[in-house]
């Protein structure tokens, strides 16, 4: 009880640190302006809109670049220019590119895992799940029935995913790094796709800012995190198995063992419903529902008013955030699939069975 509630008191702290810090941040950020556009674009147009800037809005430019101009309108200025000497046949494939990119906030509500998803994987192996959270800028949305719904699925037999013999050493190391290099190359792309994004083009309806797009980023992992404190509201594990060790609340060693190896190589675990704290969770769960549907509106009216995007390169940037999604999806669905649980009041599942090698 004691531990419960230090981690408790711990969130709450984080929570509070983190509300005043964005207290303190906000109205900085309001009374200034980016200074670091239009000085590279995406492929396409690089050297077409570099040659307009150069030749027909060198003022404006210069305008925008000093820095001693506090002019919040500045940006504008820029893009005016840039529109009015730019051919009518690129100005209609800028309104094809913002069609393109603006459909890409729902794919990636359907391709992307679920907080749910997250929150179950991070009991037994938190970085990975962390990694994850990062990987796509969507989030699949649930409603409170989901969490009650893996609960009542607990104790089922697992499905066969393990490669090689149970007992294999090297079999579980080589997925492990496997999962750990996808997750990690998912999360440079998805990061670096946010900075392109913010630096590379420009938002019509607010061109003095350039961090919105990796706001829109950084909002999907913000709900993973609210999805984990709801999936610790709701349901509560104990390790089984083996050394017995549960993995939450063991000696370091055991939680650094169990983040490196795949759930189909560990012991089961017993799923355990929480009613302490219904009615938090349902505050909780109710603010992801509302706070995923308004997270895929603000993507798309970001991304739908990104200029100086091609159509090949918007469809380059759709390409690359549903494979980040779908490489974290496939990870998440290979780890979830292994897992051995059971429920409350129910027998113990069966061991998963080796597809690759008989034992």
């Amino acid at each position: 009880m004691a531990v419960y509630r230090g981690k408790q008191g711990y969130l709450g702290y984080l929570l509070t640190a983190a509300i005043i810090l964005c207290y303190c941040i906000t109205p900085t950020v309001a009374i200034t302006r980016s200074y670091n556009q239009y000085e590279h674009f995406f492929p396409a147009w690089e050297h077409l809109i570099q040659d307009q800037l150069r030749d027909n809005c060198t003022k404006q430019l210069n305008d925008y670049k000093n820095r001693s101009n506090t002019d919040q309108g500045a940006g504008y200025n820029v893009i005016g220019c840039v529109l009015e000497t730019m051919p009518e046949y690129r100005k209609a494939e800028l309104a094809s590119a913002a069609v393109i990119l603006g459909f890409a906030p729902t794919v990636l509500q359907l391709l992307s895992a679920s907080y749910l998803d997250t929150a179950v994987l991070a009991y037994r192996r938190p970085g990975l799940a962390f990694l994850l959270s990062m990987s796509s800028s969507g989030v699949r949305p649930l409603t409170a029935t989901d969490y009650d719904d893996f609960i009542a699925t607990a104790g089922t037999d697992p499905f066969h995913t393990n490669f090689g013999k149970s007992q294999s050493v090297w079999a579980p190391t080589i997925v492990s790094i496997l999962e750990y290099t996808i997750a990690s190359g998912a999360v440079a792309n998805n990061a670096y796709l946010a900075y392109q994004l913010s630096v590379w083009a420009v938002c019509t309806f607010s061109s003095q800012q350039d961090f919105l797009p990796a706001m829109w980023t950084a909002a999907a992992l913000v709900i993973h995190l609210v999805g984990y404190l709801a999936a610790r509201l709701r349901i509560s594990v104990e390790g089984r198995g083996g050394s017995g060790e549960n993995n939450n609340r063991g000696t370091l060693w055991h939680r650094l063992l169990a983040e490196l190896t795949p759930t189909p190589w560990q012991t089961r675990f017993e799923v355990k419903k929480n009613d302490r704290h219904n009615g938090w969770f349902l505050v909780l769960v109710s603010a992801l529902y509302i706070g995923d549907a308004l997270q895929a509106f603000f993507g798309t009216l970001i991304l739908s008013s990104l200029v100086f995007i091609s159509v090949r390169d918007s469809a380059i940037i759709v390409i690359r955030l549903m494979a980040s999604a779908l490489f974290a999806r496939g990870i998440l669905i290979y780890e979830l699939a292994g897992f051995r649980t059971e429920k409350e009041g129910r027998g113990l599942s069966e061991k998963p069975h080796y597809s690759a090698v008989e034992t």
